[in-house]
């Protein structure tokens, strides 16, 4: 069988880790990293010196040049629609990096041409491979938690992320699409439940004062299909000397069980002479070793969400349909439904208003 060809879309900040993860999946799969498109050509050089492969500033120019048959889609949020379409129109599977869309006509409309084309279409919601979290389902499935009550969850950036990182593009995303839709899919996967309906208020201050259109924080109530009422918190103005870039947690309260996890404090910290204050590390989500031959790789469940996508593709060239692999990764359904989540938060900060996130027709509603 010939191998699998993959090339990814978007070579950022988060972009480059997905050409290392596919790089390191030809030592054990029959596939092959061929391409990847970039839109800024000062990045061409150093991809191509890295991964001895062709950069594209035009992704469409790649995918009709190289025979594809899977690619993975890791720009900036509110680009993703067309790409990924695309991408599915042209026949090849996609992983696309969350959230799926910043609208709810456009994630529908993905999850369609997907369905009807029998692609994979799969969403980069990491959180859900994290060996604790992975853990925390386990409990779920035992139903150790009896009928879940209410819970706490917050994902909170320092302030370097919107105005140093992505200060070009963050007026039109906010830390509810960007960080928020995180911990919307973890909950609801954990729970196996729909958001049902958003009541959220937000805040514009520090961000819109340095010149920056987006809310400094988001705090929503969402109350779950399953009755659980969960209230999320999304910010990304912690001061830049704080113990990492995220702060992240959760809790989840039954009847008959409770459940905290600290996602930022998972047990290492620093402090040197070099650094100002302590640091707080998270190494299971991704960090660099060497195998047995010192060559270096990339490890934890960060690469692992990437690489299973790949896995899943082998599955359907080997002769798996979509329906045998069905409820084992994050799928664009899954995709869709947060992003009517987080289009019903924006749109009940707008009007002040209880959102029914279930009420038949998309959303629709500005972004910020």
């Amino acid at each position: 069988m010939k191998k699998l060809r993959i090339a990814t879309i978007g070579v950022g900040r988060f972009g480059i880790f997905h050409l290392h993860a596919f790089r390191q999946l030809e030592e054990i799969l029959n596939v092959e990293l061929v391409a990847a498109a970039e839109i800024d050509a000062t990045k061409h050089s150093a991809i191509k010196n890295n991964f001895n492969i062709p950069v594209y500033s035009n992704y469409l120019e790649m995918i009709e040049k190289e025979n594809l048959d899977a690619v993975s889609v890791a720009t900036v949020d509110y680009q993703h629609k067309d790409i990924v379409l695309n991408s599915l129109m042209h026949g090849l599977h996609v992983l696309v990096e969350k959230p799926l869309d910043t609208n709810s006509i456009g994630s529908l409309e993905m999850v369609n041409i997907a369905k009807e084309r029998k692609l994979i279409l799969q969403i980069d919601f990491h959180k859900r491979y994290d060996p604790y979290h992975v853990e925390i389902k386990d409990l779920v499935k035992k139903n150790r938690f009896g009928d879940f009550l209410y819970g706490y969850c917050y994902m909170e950036d320092q302030i370097v992320v919107p105005r140093d990182w992505f200060k070009d593009w963050v007026s039109n995303t906010s830390p509810a699409w960007f960080l928020g839709s995180n911990f919307i899919d973890l909950i609801s996967w954990l729970m196996n439940s729909r958001v049902k309906s958003v009541y959220a208020k937000g805040q514009k201050n520090k961000l819109q004062k340095l010149g920056l259109d987006t809310y400094d924080s988001i705090t929503s109530m969402l109350t779950f299909e399953n009755n659980a009422i969960i209230t999320l918190d999304s910010s990304w103005v912690l001061p830049e000397n704080f113990s990492s870039i995220v702060n992240q947690g959760f809790r989840l309260i039954g009847t008959e069980g409770i459940v905290e996890a600290d996602s930022h404090n998972r047990g290492t910290t620093s402090c040197f002479t070099s650094e100002k204050g302590i640091r707080n590390h998270n190494s299971g989500f991704m960090h660099l070793e060497k195998d047995i031959y010192g060559k270096p790789r990339y490890v934890g469940y960060g690469i692992n969400s990437i690489q299973h996508f790949i896995e899943n593709v082998v599955h359907l060239k080997n002769g798996l349909t979509l329906n045998e692999l069905e409820g084992t990764y994050p799928s664009g359904i899954d995709g869709h439904e947060v992003t009517k989540a987080i289009e019903a938060i924006h749109l009940s900060i707008e009007t002040g208003e209880v959102i029914d996130v279930q009420k038949g027709k998309e959303l629709c509603s500005k972004v910020v």
